[in-house]
């Protein structure tokens, strides 16, 4: 019984000192956010090994033009001897062909030997495709840091604003719940109507659902923007900005939609990858047509060998052969391949040429998009600070006419909702206005980590 009571404190001590742990929320703000990502982000990691991929790539190719130095050793064991093929008068015999074996039954050999382009511009060509993917990647790199800011940015102010729908919910729900008391017990004293009870407690039970909704809904925001940043702690998020914050610098921004194409075209990784990629396609081409040149190279060998039919080492000859010389490859005819090659590059190309136009004109109408509805926000947001105003003025004299004895607790249970209604479309405008700044930043290419 004794060790049951130890055990038994034990495990409420260890549940007190554990439960401040467990209480404990990480304080984030969408600085903070912003520079985890650039760091845990586990999509922005692989496009940075793709960026080092490419720098070995590019390490690869310019060895092609570097010489090649080769060594090599061999031996072997003859059980029967080598023959070769003489005329037989060579030989003393009267065979048209006379075979005679020669050579040592042990054969050694070593050799080096040397292999550097001289004139190679197909390979050369490609180095410079290779120097141009790799600085495709870099601007890759950039671009999806550009993508990931505006996801964690996104999703921060996600969760902002349906922490503070909740909090006006929660509070509307408080406000109905104590209205559908009040009603029950109207209705028992014979004072009130059945519908206006039950009109109120439909009031609650939408609001309960709507509380619940919310909350299940930042809860998966909460563990999106955990994913994002790269953090795996399992504490719960705490969002120290606010959604309200910067908003009167967001609203003097305006921009007319060339100015904007003028701002992307200079900052936009999205679009120098297209402009790069497009080179890219253009230097193999060159690549392909220059598989049809000849090649020049410098060649040398340097050899030593032996052969008999011992294993006296000491007594062997070593005779050397060695040279040094150039070798000129002409490419005549391979089937059409390298036709065949060019074509498809040159196709190619006129494709990267249609995608980066493409891609200026979706640039362009995602920026008049974009201005536009900012605009209408900044304009929607005036709107609903006067709606607001209006909406509290109106509770207020709802709520003195109730005081009063002149109105109803249906009066001022619609006169709470309006005001509710009002605060979370307040809400949605100062969010638009946020997100499509935000959008605005990523779209003129100046948003990053």
């Amino acid at each position: 019984m004794k060790k049951a009571s130890h055990i038994l404190i034990i495990t409420l001590l260890l549940f007190i000192v554990s439960s401040p742990l467990f209480a404990q929320k990480k304080e984030l703000s969408l600085q903070e956010a912003l520079s985890m990502a650039k760091q845990g982000n586990k999509t922005l990691q692989l496009q940075v090994l793709e960026e080092k991929h490419a720098i070995e790539q590019t390490r690869e190719s310019r060895g092609r033009l570097l010489p090649d130095i080769s060594a090599g050793v061999a031996y072997s064991r003859y059980f029967d001897r080598q023959n070769i093929f003489l005329p037989g008068s060579f030989a003393g015999t009267n065979k048209a062909v006379q075979e005679v074996a020669v050579g040592g039954r042990n054969a050694f050999n070593g050799f080096v030997s040397l292999y550097q382009p001289v004139l190679d511009i197909a390979s050369y060509r490609l180095t410079k495709a290779s120097k141009i993917n790799e600085k495709i990647q870099t601007e890759k790199t950039e671009d999806l840091k550009s993508q990931v800011a505006l996801w964690v940015s996104t999703r921060y102010l996600d969760i902002l604003m349906m922490k503070r729908q909740l909090i006006l919910l929660q509070q509307s729900h408080e406000r109905n719940v104590r209205a559908l008391k009040d009603s029950r017990a109207l209705l028992a004293q014979g004072k009130g109507l059945k519908s206006d009870t039950l009109r109120s407690f439909i009031a609650v039970e939408n609001l309960k659902s709507s509380v619940s909704y919310l909350k299940n809904s930042i809860e998966v925001s909460g563990m999106e923007l955990k994913r994002l940043i790269g953090l795996e702690d399992a504490q719960e998020l705490e969002l120290t900005d606010e959604l309200e914050s910067d908003i009167q610098a967001n609203q003097t921004e305006f921009l007319t939609v060339s100015k904007a194409l003028e701002i992307a075209e200079t900052n936009r990784n999205d679009l120098n990858v297209q402009e790069l990629t497009l080179e890219l396609q253009q230097q193999k081409l060159s690549a392909a047509k220059a598989a049809l040149l000849p090649k020049l190279s410098l060649i040398g060998q340097y050899q030593i060998q032996a052969q008999a039919d011992d294993l006296k080492l000491n007594d062997y000859v070593w005779p050397r052969t060695s040279f040094l010389g150039l070798q000129v490859s002409i490419p005549i005819l391979n089937g059409g391949q390298n036709k065949s090659r060019i074509g498809q590059a040159r196709i190619v190309a006129q494709q990267e040429q249609i995608r980066l136009k493409d891609l200026k004109e979706e640039v362009k109408t995602t920026l008049a998009s974009i201005i536009s509805k900012w605009k209408e926000a900044t304009s929607q947001l005036e709107i609903q600070i006067t709606t607001v105003q209006s909406a509290e003025l109106n509770h207020q004299m709802t709520e003195d006419r109730f005081k009063n004895g002149l109105g109803s607790r249906l009066e001022l249970t619609d006169a709470e909702l309006a005001l509710t209604q009002a605060k979370i479309n307040y809400l949605q405008a100062i969010y638009n206005l946020r997100r499509l700044h935000t959008e605005l930043q990523y779209a003129l290419g100046m948003l990053e980590l």
